[in-house]
């Protein structure tokens, strides 16, 4: 049974490890150590096959362990893989493998490269044992046949029998060995000093395509013309150590290899040179992968912060820009630029919705939209960000249907497009063109078989670039799959307009040869007339009271203002800028309130830890919550809190009377 050490000053690691490996690695007994020095006494008792050895560890740490078990001679020849938790730099790895490390991995680990690393290090481990076991036994067949030789030269017959034994398990270990290198997967060759290949595994074939064995090296595995620059030195040396080489880019294929170079010594001296290319390259790529997806989370966390910051500004601009559109006078200057500064104070609410949208990473509420409004939005804000060398021109039309759709969503699918026509047209400028029309479409025109026929609106986005070639084209849609160089692609682009268009039963065509161009044709459902509701009222009457309420907000301006709005509905308010404030309040006269409302992110005390508080005291107290973006609380959280309102800033002045008095007549129900 396979025997494994790991060793690691945190219990919790060692049990997530253990079953790990209990799973990947079948039939295998897991030992544990939670220091250094417990592990090496557990690696003296009991010989583990392999040992995982955490690097970051109080007393003795890892690099330490690893030197004191490379030294010792019970437990040398146990190989030892390295674990960091920390990012690792190209110096801790070569400190590592100095302290005798066998292998080094950073934490969090891929469960497959470690599972593939733990099994190539044990097979490694046993080729070893195996070659010293027959180093020992070579060792001890000659010293016995120079005895023999010493003692008498009469029994040459016996001599000449054992010699063909000794020739016999010689060639039985040439077929295990070679068994042994024909089983890896990566692919390996071993040449001479004038580089030509003496032994290609069955793994090294398939790359080069042929048995290459006679031919130079660096020709038939790189398509080189001369020595590969990495193993100049190798047979100049005198010392023909061991190397290793990470991240060599094939100039045959272009994938990244960690390349293994080890001298193959007779006894005369001379030496040929074994190499192992081990294919690094869907590593490198899923490395890659995770370091975009924590730059997208990043970026989503600062988004929200933001529209947080930028909700508590906009709010007072919208709140004391109604209630002065009431007190002007009516069809006056003032009160039309009044309406003016109202809607685009709601314009920018809805742009603010958009980067909460994607800070919390998922869709809004789908709703009717007349797309043209969307693209001619955004076709304004690509025109102060596009060069004078690119001439956009536009043919939006008004009469087009209601799409089910997201804003957002819609949004950004004209800007990947008029971006990535952009970058097409970068050099030498060109004319981007947008279209917008109704279409209709008919079985012979559909491609996928989930698209239903019937009326469509066609986005057309079309440039006079470069064009695509077809092999690009079959992969434009993968994600992460960019031509463009780094910094100016991450390659989700059109991965993400293709996610938005089939998520709404849409369909993406694509037209485009090399020197000709690309046009992107996008098909997006009209929904039915009867589906589109009915505008509000404009000048709906607000519902009025003359409850007593208990405003909290730690910020002045905004508490100052919603007081205020709150009185013209008719209602008692008593404020208080601080949540503890509010408390002591509330629990000096708990019956003078009947409604408590409250924001969310405040100082000492979040929203809803008092909203907890006060129903604590008073269990019938109904209690809003009102929040500018808040992870923490969320409609479900709040009815599960038992708190009866939410509502998200900034809001209108109907909106907050319609949730007042909706809240306060529920509780009088109950």
């Amino acid at each position: 049974m396979t025997k494994l050490l790991a060793i690691d000053d945190k219990h919790d690691n060692l049990t997530v490890l253990s079953a790990l490996l209990k799973n990947l690695i079948l039939g295998c007994e897991i030992l544990t150590a939670e220091s250094g020095a417990e592990g090496l006494e557990k690696a003296k008792n009991e010989l583990p096959d392999t040992i995982l050895l955490d690097i970051r560890m109080p007393g003795m740490d890892g690099y330490e362990t690893c030197k004191r078990l490379k030294k010792n001679e019970v437990t040398k020849h146990i190989p030892v893989i390295m674990l960091s938790a920390i990012k690792t730099e190209p110096v801790d790895l070569v400190k590592g493998l100095d302290s005798g490390a066998d292998a080094y991995l950073a934490k969090p680990i891929d469960e497959h490269v470690l599972a593939a690393q733990v099994k190539t290090v044990l097979r490694i481990k046993e080729a070893e044992g195996y070659l010293r076991d027959q180093k020992k036994l070579l060792e001890y067949m000659v010293q016995e046949r120079t005895g023999e030789l010493q003692q008498t030269n009469l029994e040459l017959k016996n001599e000449v029998n054992k010699h063909r034994e000794t020739e016999e398990s010689l060639n039985e270990s040439e077929v295990k060995y070679r068994s042994m290198m024909e089983a890896m997967n990566d692919p390996v060759y071993i040449c001479s000093s004038d580089y030509r290949i003496k032994y290609m595994n069955p793994a090294m074939i398939k790359r080069t395509g042929r048995n290459a064995v006679g031919e130079n090296c660096f020709k038939a595995v790189h398509d080189l013309t001369e020595q590969c620059p990495w193993c100049l030195d190798f047979f100049k040396t005198s010392s023909h150590e061991h190397t290793e080489h990470d991240n060599i880019v094939s100039p045959k294929d272009k994938r990244s290899f960690h390349v293994t170079q080890a001298p193959l010594f007779y006894k005369n001296g001379s030496f040929l040179k074994m190499t192992i290319l081990r294919d690094t390259t869907d590593w490198k790529r899923m490395e890659e992968k995770l370091r975009q997806a924590q730059k997208m989370e990043s970026i989503g966390t600062l988004a929200g912060g933001i529209a947080h910051d930028f909700n508590n500004i906009l709010f007072p601009i919208i709140g004391y820009t109604e209630m002065t559109i009431d007190i002007v006078s009516k069809d006056s200057v003032a009160q039309k630029n009044l309406y003016e500064i109202l809607k685009a104070s709601m314009r920018a609410k809805e742009l603010i919705q958009q980067i909460l949208t994607f800070s919390r990473q998922h869709d809004q509420e789908l709703k009717p939209l007349m797309t043209q409004l969307v693209v001619k939005e955004a076709l304004k804000l690509l025109r102060s960000s596009l060069p004078a060398t690119i001439t956009i021109r536009q043919d939006i039309k008004k009469n087009c249907g209601y799409i089910l759709a997201d804003p957002t969503r819609i949004h950004q699918i004209v800007m990947n497009l008029c971006t990535n026509a952009f970058h097409a047209m970068e050099e030498s400028g060109g004319t981007l063109k947008i279209s917008l029309s109704e279409t209709e479409l008919s079985l012979d025109d559909l491609t996928d078989p989930g698209i239903m026929p019937g009326r469509y609106i066609c986005l057309k986005v079309s440039d006079t670039g470069h064009g695509i070639d077809e092999e690009v084209l079959s992969r434009m849609f993968d994600p992460y799959f960019t031509t463009k160089e780094r910094g100016k692609g991450t390659g989700l682009g059109l991965s993400v307009v293709h996610g938005i268009v089939k998520s709404m039963d849409g369909d993406i065509h694509v037209e485009s040869e090399p020197g000709k161009g690309t046009v992107f044709h996008i098909y997006l459902p009209i929904i039915k007339e009867t589906s589109i509701p009915d505008k509000t009222e404009i000048n709906e009457i607000l519902p009025v009271g003359n409850e007593h309420i208990l405003l909290v907000d730690d910020e002045e301006m905004i508490i100052f203002m919603e007081k205020q709005m709150i009185e013209n509905f008719g209602y008692h308010v008593t404020a208080r800028t601080g949540s503890i404030e509010a408390l002591e309040a509330f629990r000096a006269q708990p019956d003078k309130f009947d409604l408590v409302i409250t924001d969310m992110t405040m100082p000492n005390m979040t929203g809803d830890r008092l909203a907890m508080e006060v129903m604590k005291i008073r269990p019938d107290i109904p209690v809003i919550i009102c929040t500018g973006f808040s992870e923490k609380i969320s409609k479900e959280k709040a009815d599960v809190l038992g708190i009866k309102g939410l509502l998200l800033k900034p809001f209108i002045m109907k909106d907050l009377a319609k949730k007042i008095r909706e809240v306060l007549h529920t509780n009088i129900l109950l």
